[in-house]
């Protein structure tokens, strides 16, 4: 296959995974909205969010492992199709509390298949050597529809009357215009009728050890970090709000996601095993400037937290695909890139794990402790990537 054609398919595939990102941050902005429309408890707000992470994870233990066996184009392309099919029944949740979490249910489902199989796909379309360009892209593209989703949605409250259906149909009708598109890509993994389908976290021997101490402590920050940059910090501050307070849920979420390119120079300068603990001390400042304004109830301190929040977990996630990559053997390796996400995805219930805590103790009690945990995995993180890392 010509040059040209390969990087015509890698840019039809992360077109595919960028529309599947956008869709599942479509509904952040719309977060206080849905808490005023449908009279909900701060925790049912934040529980929207959750119940996301509840779909990737069930298709997490398995999208790896059946792209494995089945190859990677029957798992991702009617995934991606059933992403804009979420949308359409998130517009039914504008009234129902009930399809609103079926919804997110379904969004996470998909983008736990897409994402995870996806960036196994996109890798071995870039082929072997090519572990670091092939991460900064899956990042990059993956963020970047993290970001588009939610100031879209804000444009669209602003200037458009039903923004609750016109920004879903917007995403539904992307998705059925990629997924066309995605009809011609090639199969990089035929299908192997020897494999079972059985939940495996496809770990090579020789790399356990460095996975265990390198790449668990970092994954769980990878959406720990971004989810309380643009679903709990704007929650927490938006009584303090002087202005549109969908406007600064807004600007967050944009600047948590977008802000994930500066992860492409500092990694490319650092390189992957010394970028990591960098992001993560980057993480671990960020939660320190939005307990901070939470605490002194000083809004625009949100603002600087979730860029901060937002590079740390596009670094986190570069570095840790960059060193997977090159842990992972061909045989296995969606199972592998998908056991990541699967560490990584938990924290997107960070948000309501902390104000679950809070209930407890008190907000800012958590918010330092949670501050503390987070500056102690750095540590741990830089300690042990100092070391020899299989491959890397």
């Amino acid at each position: 296959m010509s040059s040209s054609a390969m990087s015509s398919h890698r840019a039809t595939l992360t077109a595919g995974i960028f529309v599947v990102a956008y869709g599942t941050n479509v509904s952040t902005p719309f977060l206080v909205e849905y808490r005023r429309r449908l009279d909900l408890t701060e925790s049912a707000t934040v529980a929207i969010f959750v119940v996301y992470v509840v779909g990737i994870l069930a298709a997490l233990l398995l999208a790896g492992p059946a792209s494995d066996r089945f190859g990677r184009r029957p798992i991702v392309l009617p995934m991606t199709l059933l992403s804009g099919i979420a949308s359409l029944v998130m517009i039914a949740g504008r009234d129902e509390f009930v399809w609103l979490l079926l919804g997110r249910f379904l969004l996470g489902v998909v983008s736990g298949a897409v994402l995870g199989v996806g960036a196994a796909w996109l890798l071995e379309l870039f082929g072997p050597g090519e572990e670091q360009r092939a991460a900064v892209q899956t990042t990059l593209v993956t963020f970047g529809g993290f970001g588009l989703g939610p100031l879209t949605s804000a444009i669209m409250f602003w200037l458009l009357p039903g923004p609750l259906v016109s920004a879903f149909v917007v995403h539904a009708l992307a998705t059925l215009l990629v997924t066309i598109l995605m009809l011609r890509l090639p199969e990089t993994h035929p299908a192997d009728r020897s494999r079972r389908v059985r939940i495996s976290f496809g770990v090579p021997a020789a790399a356990r050890h460095a996975f265990v101490v390198v790449i668990v402590p970092a994954a769980i920050w990878v959406f720990g970090f971004p989810s309380s940059g643009f679903a709990l910090f704007p929650v927490l501050i938006a009584d303090s709000v002087s202005v549109s307070d969908v406007a600064v849920a807004a600007a967050a979420g944009a600047l948590t996601a977008w802000s994930a390119i500066l992860s492409r120079p500092l990694v490319t300068r650092l390189g992957p095993r010394a970028a990591l603990p960098a992001g993560m001390a980057m993480g671990a400042v960020g939660y320190a400037v939005g307990t901070l304004a939470f605490a002194v109830e000083l809004w625009p301190l949100v603002l600087i937290a979730s860029p901060l929040l937002g590079a740390a977990s596009g670094t986190i996630t570069v570095s840790c695909l960059s060193l997977i990559g090159v842990m992972a053997d061909d045989a296995r390796r969606g199972s592998l890139t998908s056991s990541f996400y699967l560490l990584a995805y938990p924290g997107m219930a960070m948000p309501l794990l902390i104000t679950t805590l809070a209930d407890l103790s008190s907000t800012t009690a958590t918010l330092i402790g949670v501050t503390v945990v987070a500056a102690s995995c750095s540590v741990v993180v830089f300690a042990a990537s100092r070391r020899d890392i299989v491959g890397a």
